[in-house]
């Protein structure tokens, strides 16, 4: 299961992190994105100079969008978003620590 907190300042983003790893999660099983970044490409060559791609839901091969535009039941359009995958045991221990660390929004799926 995936969960994915909404957070609307950095420094939180920060104190989140730091958390998660605390309790054994790995910075690189996180996913973290800016949602306000907004980027436009007229073809994939030029995004793939300007951007690492990572992985997403993104239904095409060259759709090319946000992390943030690809979650669904996303209702806030400001912030950073942080996903991280979890064992279903542990869900409600990670909840907690994203709602203590400032999420405004948490979404599971």
């Amino acid at each position: 299961m995936r969960l994915i907190a909404r957070l609307p300042v950095q420094d939180q983003v920060g104190s989140l992190v730091d958390s998660l790893r605390n309790i054994g999660f790995d910075r690189k099983d996180m996913i973290i994105s800016d949602i306000g970044e907004e980027q436009k490409w007229n073809n994939p060559e030029t995004a793939a100079e300007e951007m690492s791609f990572i992985k997403s839901e993104r239904d095409g091969l060259w759709e090319i969008g946000t992390f943030a535009e690809g979650i669904k039941g996303l209702k806030g359009k400001q912030g950073i978003v942080v996903a991280v995958e979890t064992p279903k045991h542990d869900a409600d221990k990670v909840r907690a620590i994203m709602e203590q660390s400032g999420a405004v929004e948490i979404i599971q799926d």
